[in-house]
């Protein structure tokens, strides 16, 4: 399988397409022309999904890391975790206060 690796790289497809635009140029059979357009057309839609699917996959990786750092930082416990706030004193008493009265 290690000698097919050469057909997955860039730069071997860069100078296929490249040959085969210039073959392109010369007059050739109607068929020989739908094939290279054919080829060129799947080939593009072959690295459009690719490029697309590793954009998905990156972006459903970030947007987890993000959920999970919100989860681990959260300033929120979980509802039965949670101290019960104080209730609420009651107002002071008016008449003693601290500052004397003149």
């Amino acid at each position: 399988m290690r000698w097919f690796s050469f057909v997955l790289s860039v730069r071997f497809w860069v100078f296929a397409w490249i040959a085969i635009l210039f073959v392109g140029l010369t007059p050739l059979p109607p068929i020989a022309e739908l094939l290279i357009v054919v080829g060129c057309v799947a080939h593009g839609v072959w690295f459009v999904q690719h490029r697309l699917r590793a954009v998905g996959i990156s972006t459903a990786y970030v947007r987890a890391e993000a959920d999970e750092f919100r989860r681990r930082h959260s300033s929120r416990g979980f509802r039965g975790d949670m101290p019960r706030p104080p209730s609420q004193a009651a107002p002071a008493d008016p008449t003693h206060h601290s500052e004397l009265v003149r």
